[in-house]
C-alpha cells in the first residue's frame, strides 16, 4: 500500500487486531510486555549449526521486515548476530517484502547485482516474492503438512530443515 509504519507497529497493530477480534483487550503494560517478548522469541535448534556450517562459503546477510534495532536484538538473543556480514532491512526503502523493490534493493546492498542471490525463507510470501525478481529461493518447510501457496511461482528448492542447506545450497 505503500503507507509504511515500521514493522514494531505493524506487529503492535497485529497484536492488537487479534485481542479485538476475540472480545479481549490487554493493557498498555502487558501489550508492551508481549512486544519486547516477540523479540526474545528463540531461534529453531538448528540455526546456529547450521550458520555455522556456511561460515566461509557463502556470504550471508539477515534480510528482513523489521528494522535494524530488532534484527540485532533478536539476532544477538539468539547468538546468530556474527553469523552474519551483514544485515538488510527494509526500513532503508520503506516498503516491505513482497515489493519487487526490496528484492532489487537487497541486490544493490549485498553488493549481488550481477551475481545469484539466494533467499531462504520459511514464508511462501516471500519466496514468491523473491522469485518473482529473479532470485533463487529456499522454501524451508519445517511442517510437512503446511502446503505452498499456489501462485504459479515455485522455489528453487525445499528443506525440512536449515541442516540441510549446505547440501541443498551445493545442488542449485
Amino acid at each position: 500500500m505503500r503507507m509504511y509504519e515500521d514493522f514494531g507497529a505493524c506487529t503492535r497493530q497485529a497484536l492488537r487486531y487479534a485481542m479485538a477480534s476475540h472480545g479481549l483487550s490487554l493493557s498498555g503494560e502487558r501489550e508492551d510486555e508481549l512486544m519486547g517478548a516477540y523479540l526474545s522469541l528463540p531461534a529453531f535448534d538448528d540455526s546456529l549449526p547450521a550458520l555455522e556450517s556456511l561460515q566461509g562459503v557463502y556470504r550471508m546477510f539477515a534480510f528482513s521486515n523489521g528494522t535494524y534495532p530488532a534484527l540485532e536484538k533478536v539476532l544477538g538473543h539468539n547468538h546468530l548476530l556474527d553469523q552474519f556480514e551483514g544485515l538488510v532491512s527494509v526500513d532503508d526503502i520503506k516498503s516491505f517484502k513482497p515489493d519487487p523493490a526490496v528484492y532489487a534493493y537487497a541486490r544493490r546492498a549485498t553488493g549481488a547485482m550481477d551475481k545469484p542471490l539466494c533467499l531462504v525463507s520459511s514464508n511462501a510470501w516471500d519466496v514468491i516474492g523473491a522469485r518473482a525478481a529473479g532470485l533463487t529461493t529456499i522454501w524451508v518447510q519445517r511442517d510437512a503438512g503446511k502446503v505452498f501457496e499456489d501462485w504459479g511461482v515455485e522455489p528453487n528448492a525445499v528443506v525440512r530443515s536449515l541442516s540441510e542447506l549446505p547440501a541443498t545450497l551445493d545442488n542449485l
